[in-house]
């Protein structure tokens, strides 16, 4: 502790004596917009919704290898890793599909979202978004269904247009390595703009190899998450010594704190085209795919038998594939509207899920396709104090599961069970809403709202499917109606003093993960179907306090309650009647998703930030989150909780120099607060309380002329070996990293 505060002082007067100083980037920023609360942009001081803004200065900043990362570094949401390819955010209480994930306005949230951990926003890339945005709280009014901790809106970059120029072309190149998982990607992208036309080209290739876990351990974690053996195959030999085959042999790990079988790659493509009709008129043509290698679940990976043998020899996410098409039209000043956006979307996307277990013969190999189709047309209009947003979206979801058990000694497969029903899968969503915002004096600004929303869902399962599990059914039906509403007030009662109240209400429709897959939990433990299951519903309430002093230094604070009704929790449960089933060969408990009557959550965030001077701004946050699921008798944990988690710091530049340096942490997890039966893999952390833990980071970014620049860095000066919490894989040690950028 002593080193981190000498080293923190002597950073400070390093750049404290520069003497000729430039304007820093502000910290503060008193006309930030928003559009992720109302669809089209509007002044983030007049929303009385919690948000946050991550600007695409600040992911560059913020150097992170990967979009979850630079959501966790940047103090704008808790993040769990069951591998390294993934990346489940966290937002007051909610993960997974409590969670809507939005990129470009199109929702990725779809029929199998699940309700524990999540992988999917490792298939956005963080090197061309444009910015962040971040909604807290209930949103079901903007965006429907699962927004019920909130919104993770993420806007990548537009083409440029040549304005006053013939033809205008704009590009940046970015190269990094990092050392503690012998990172390399390397990005470009590319606008060519005329008057009316321009297109952007975008293309990034990541790799990422094992990662190495930090050295420096403390009594509650020394000797823990060590990777001590790994799997490999080996052949067999005859009394002659000819081969006669291959066998899964455990092979030891010389470098434990390297989890081995971690690594994998990715490449991301986007390409826009935009074309000008007039002055009011836009179209907006956005392709974007995302690959990847297979992907290890190193949490399954790392799981022993014994002493030494491994439980799984293979246990990887397929190639995650994610292909989206959007058209988007926008038209300002159209008759007796002030905009017009009006938009179609597909989605394809293939996931997969292959496991063998240790010296077994067959792979299972479970493979999941969902084609969407959506669409949305959003309108505003003007009257005087009073702005109208209205509109109607749609999204319709369809998905083909199958599963084989292959051979990987002859390459033969035979029937499997599937993850979710092997029949006809949709799931449809279809709404309308309406939003009011009235400036009713330069101190008080009402919001109110409401969506009405239709969701149904229909799964069928065929006879080979009943062959594995005979169920009381066949198919799955179920139809949703629901409303949500909003209604909040920001009083500006003095100079620089912000006070803002909101009420609003959230739903989440169960999907065909919630209601109707089996699948292992945890090891010995499986979930099974429940068919009357029902939509989750929350009130919410929050005040927000922001002052801010001589438009140099701002403090604020959020409280928030939610009340959690019909909550979909796993409980213990029976499958044909008894309270274990058979599953790849191990006799396991039977849990199921259930309605709880009642659960609630409460929490706070705090912030506070300054521009000290025009070259050095300083910043600190924290959020605080409580929850339980109430009983009859003693209410105990709802899992998902985050322990306390926040970020502090300094920036600052000198000319064509700028350095930052933060310290990111989390708070203790008690037993107490652990919920067993859930997603909060107690097994995974330390047997007892998850420690609390805290790393230094800094970075330094030169850019001694226009068109070039580079930063050098290093996350984890400490080297401190820590998990975060629910998580499966351990954080990265310390990482010293380089990037180049070009700019023309």
């Amino acid at each position: 502790m002593k080193k981190s505060i000498i080293l923190f002082i002597l950073l400070f007067q390093l750049f404290n004596s520069f003497s000729q100083i430039d304007s820093a980037d502000k910290q503060i920023n008193f006309n930030e917009v928003i559009i992720a609360d109302s669809k089209f942009e509007s002044l983030k001081s007049n929303s009385a919704q919690q948000s946050q803004v991550i600007t695409s200065n600040d992911l560059q900043r913020l150097n992170a290898q990967k979009t979850g990362d630079a959501l966790m570094t940047s103090g704008a949401a808790f993040v769990q890793m069951s591998q390294q390819g993934g990346g489940s955010v966290v937002l007051r209480g909610f993960e997974a599909s409590r969670v809507l994930m939005v990129v470009d306005g199109v929702r990725m949230n779809n029929i199998l979202f699940r309700a524990g951990h999540l992988q999917n926003i490792v298939t956005v890339d963080n090197n061309i978004l444009d910015r962040i945005e971040v909604l807290y709280g209930p949103s079901s009014t903007v965006y429907g269904s699962d927004a019920l901790g909130g919104v993770v809106h993420m806007r990548t970059k537009n083409p440029v247009l040549s304005g006053d120029k013939k033809f205008l072309s704009v590009g940046n190149a970015m190269f990094r390595y990092g050392s503690v998982n012998n990172e390399l990607t390397g990005h470009v992208d590319i606008s060519l703009g005329c008057k009316k036309f321009a297109s952007l080209t975008s293309a990034t290739f990541s790799r990422f190899g094992d990662l190495r876990m930090g050295n420096y351990v403390t009594n509650e974690t020394a000797g823990l998450w060590t990777r001590d053996y790994y799997q490999a195959r080996t052949n067999v030999y005859d009394s002659i010594g000819a081969v006669t085959g291959q066998k899964d042999t455990a092979i030891l790990n010389k470098a434990n704190n390297v989890q081995a079988g971690s690594g994998y790659y990715q490449y991301d493509i986007l390409q826009k085209f935009l074309f000008q009709q007039n002055e009011n008129i836009t179209h907006v043509l956005n392709v974007q795919f995302s690959n990847s290698s297979n992907v290890p679940r190193y949490d399954r990976l790392a799981v022993t038998s014994g002493s030494t043998i491994l439980k799984d020899a293979e246990w990887y996410y397929g190639p995650q594939q994610r292909l989206l098409a959007i058209y988007d039209f926008n038209w300002k000043n159209a008759g007796p509207l002030d905009l017009v956006s009006v938009g179609l979307n597909y989605q394809n996307i293939v996931e997969s899920r292959n496991n063998r277990g240790f010296n077994k013969t067959f792979r299972t190999e479970r493979t999941e396709k969902v084609n969407i189709v959506g669409f949305h047309a959003d309108f505003r209009k003007n009257i005087k104090a009073h702005t109208l947003n209205f509109g109607l979206e749609g999204q319709f979801n369809m998905l083909k599961s199958s599963a084989v058990a292959r051979n990987i000694n002859v390459d033969t497969t035979k029937a499997a069970d599937s993850r979710y029903p092997d029949g006809k899968n949709n799931m449809n969503y279809v709404a309308l809403y309406l939003t009011h915002n009235w400036i009713i004096s330069p101190k008080l600004i009402l919001s109110d709202g409401i969506r009405y929303n239709l969701v149904t869902m229909h799964s069928t399962l065929t006879d080979a499917s009943q062959d594995f599990y005979p169920l009381p059914y066949n198919e799955l039906k179920n139809l949703h109606n629901a409303v949500s509403g909003n209604l909040g007030l920001v009083a500006l009662p003095g100079k620089g003093f912000r006070i803002a109240a909101l009420f609003s209400t959230g739903f989440r429709a169960p999907n065909v993960d919630d209601m109707s897959k089996i699948f292992e939990s945890t090891a010995g433990s499986v979930v099974v179907p429940n068919s009357k299951l029902k939509p989750e519903y929350t009130l919410n309430g929050e005040l927000t306090i922001e002052k801010t002093f001589a438009k140099r230094f701002r403090v604020s604070a959020t409280g928030f309650y939610t009340y959690f009704m019909n909550a979909i929790t796993a409980d213990k449960g029976t499958f044909n009647g008894a309270d274990t089933v058979v599953y790849d060969g191990v006799t396991s408990d039977v849990i199921t998703l259930v309605n709880k009557n009642k659960a609630y959550i409460a929490g706070v965030t705090a912030s506070a930030e300054a521009d000290v001077t025009d070259w050095l701004s300083v910043y600190a946050s924290f959020t605080y989150t409580y929850g339980r699921i109430k009983t009859d008798t003693t209410p105990y944990p709802l899992d998902h909780i985050a322990p306390i988690y926040g970020r502090v710091g300094f920036r600052a530049k000198y000319k064509w120099v700028r350095g930052e340096f933060f310290s990111v942490f989390n708070g203790k997890k008690k037993v107490k607060d652990y919920n067993m039966l859930g997603e909060d893999n107690f097994g995974q952390g330390t047997g007892t309380d998850l420690p609390c833990w805290a790393t230094l980071n800094a970075r330094i970014g030169f850019q001694p002329v226009k068109y070039f620049g580079f930063d050098i860095g290093c996350d984890n000066l400490m080297d401190l070996r820590y998990r975060q919490f629910a998580s499966g894989i351990s954080s990265p040690g310390r990482n010293f990293f380089v990037t180049a950028r070009f700019k023309w």
